[in-house]
């Protein structure tokens, strides 16, 4: 915690407390309780403080234990109980002060385990069973729980061990949950309509599936200007700065808060939705404060809220975003087709994006990816992307990539095949064979 977190650390226990604040009390149920409470108190002022504290003491009441929880919890402190699960005649042979020798021959009385009781915690966070694991397997098993929490560096991990967070520390899925979707595709119905080009859909997917983490939506005219000015955005997930869902808000350029959030999140690419000024037209003059994304097959896939409507400057977001000007390009086509107006709002999607295409199966959400990765117990991930079929050389490189991540200590790395779809040339393979081609990979291991 010191060499390798750089943590203030201290530790509690019966040696450096019966010496002095603890002095006058006994080893009877009553002065057990006053030990464990005073204890307890002296852990919160150092918890408080940043320091992180070790408590060794034996407390063998319930009831002291949670009331010690219970102050923790009430100024917001991070508590752990950690039950040694551990035999009593183990303890005897790891017993380096002789005290069971003064149990047996009478000299020590109201000893826990012997001839006092010991109450076990119902829930602890953590239990080690320490003597069937070794000193660093324990240790490790401490470590990843603090890890996991963010008590050891940045915020709570929301992945597996060994996986980073996703980005701005929030993961996202912006689908209707299943009991709320038939009353949400009734209130779409009488909603002002927004047409979504092809890209447009594939957008609306990309955020509501969590790919584009933290937004929640297609970008309001701030998050736009910051992500072509700064190839960033600037988050603030635990409100720290007072700047918590600020890229979900309105747009007031006359009213920034002037502190600015603690994180930035890389993000070059702007995700915005076109409209012309009929489409403007409509959403102003609804009063709705919502409006339908709609595919040109007529199908209502989402509801967006609060819409802000401003001002389409294509030309600033291509040159910007490219460094050129040139209209044959086919993403800046695309831009140079949208209306006159960009829509921002937050987005949710009433069902999954479906392509029904053959691959829908392999098209998974942040979420469901993760939960993947634990169930297969990853350390690591490791990731391979292209656009050609599989061949000798790519396979290759996955299994070496895979042998020096075992290597390097990884117990377990996973590796993500990612056949990369979209705009091919035309001369392509299709999309369907290189998947199937991928499948193959996955069926041999």
């Amino acid at each position: 915690l010191v060499k390798h977190h750089g943590k203030h650390v201290y530790r509690l226990d019966g040696d450096n407390l019966r010496t002095g604040i603890n002095r006058d009390l006994s080893f009877s149920e009553a002065d057990r309780a006053e030990s464990v409470r005073r204890t307890g108190e002296i852990a919160t002022l150092f918890a408080d403080a940043g320091v992180v504290t070790l408590v060794g003491l034996i407390s063998p009441y319930r009831g002291d234990r949670d009331a010690v929880r219970k102050r923790h919890e009430d100024q917001g402190i991070p508590f752990y109980e950690v039950f040694l699960d551990v035999p009593v005649d183990e303890l005897k042979k790891r017993d380096p002060k002789g005290q069971y020798a003064r149990v047996e021959s009478g000299e020590l009385k109201h000893f826990t385990c012997i001839d006092d009781p010991y109450e076990p915690p119902l829930s602890p966070e953590i239990t080690l069973k320490t003597h069937e694991l070794a000193i660093d397997e324990s240790a490790d098993v401490l470590f990843r729980r603090l890890e996991m929490d963010g008590i050891l560096e940045g915020a709570p991990k929301l992945s597996p061990p060994g996986l980073p967070n996703p980005d701005g520390d929030e993961e996202v899925d912006l689908h209707v949950p299943p009991h709320l979707r038939e009353e949400r595709t009734r209130e779409a119905m009488g909603l002002p309509k927004v047409l979504l080009s092809d890209l447009d859909l594939n957008w609306l997917q990309v955020i509501g599936e969590g790919w584009a983490s933290p937004l929640k939506g297609f970008m309001r005219e701030g998050t736009l200007l910051e992500v072509l000015h700064f190839n960033s955005i600037l988050v603030d997930p635990f409100n720290l700065t007072d700047n918590q869902g600020v890229h979900e808000t309105t747009t007031n350029f006359a009213g920034f808060n002037p502190n600015r959030p603690p994180n930035r999140v890389s993000m070059s690419v702007p995700i915005t939705l076109a409209c012309h000024s009929y489409t403007k037209d409509a959403i102003e003059g609804s009063g709705a404060g919502a409006v339908a994304l709609t595919t040109q097959m007529g199908e209502v896939v989402a509801i967006l809220r609060d819409p802000e409507v401003y001002p389409n400057r294509k030309e600033e977001i291509i040159t910007r975003m490219f460094g050129v000007v040139d209209p044959g390009h086919p993403y800046i086509a695309e831009i140079n087709k949208g209306g006159d107006y960009l829509i921002g709002g937050e987005v949710e999607l009433l069902d999954r994006i479906r392509y029904n295409d053959g691959l829908d199966q392999w098209r998974k959400t942040t979420g469901e990816l993760m939960g993947e990765f634990k169930e297969k117990g990853a350390d690591t991930v490791y990731a391979f992307q292209t656009r050609n079929p599989t061949h000798a050389g790519h396979a290759y490189l996955m299994r070496s990539a895979g042998e020096n991540l075992k290597k390097e200590g990884y117990k377990n790395p996973v590796l993500w095949l990612s056949p990369l779809g979209g705009w091919t040339k035309e001369d392509d393979v299709p999309l369907d064979v290189r998947v199937k081609q991928h499948e193959e990979v996955l069926n041999s291991g």
